[in-house]
């Protein structure tokens, strides 16, 4: 599990961790709109469900698959329960 107070690539998340989202960087405006209309933006919460075949996250909205562009602008710090 991270650290409470690091943040890292939503990668880094294991399956059944949940995390909160810190920051949305090194993407093109096109992917940041994408994720903005997703309700994945700085502030919410994220929860991993699974990684093959599919990178799949269990948002507030429910499950979404996610694109590599779009897991790899994703940085989160671990949620306490």
């Amino acid at each position: 599990m991270l650290s409470l107070n690091s943040k890292a690539s939503l990668k880094r998340l294991k399956i059944g961790e949940r995390g909160v989202i810190a920051t949305i960087s090194g993407v093109n405006p096109a992917v940041a709109e994408k994720l903005k209309r997703l309700g994945l933006s700085p502030g919410a919460w994220i929860a991993l469900e699974q990684r093959s075949p599919r990178f799949v996250v269990r948002t507030r909205q429910g499950p979404l698959a996610l694109t590599q562009a779009m897991i790899e602008a994703v940085d989160v710090r671990p949620q306490v329960a």
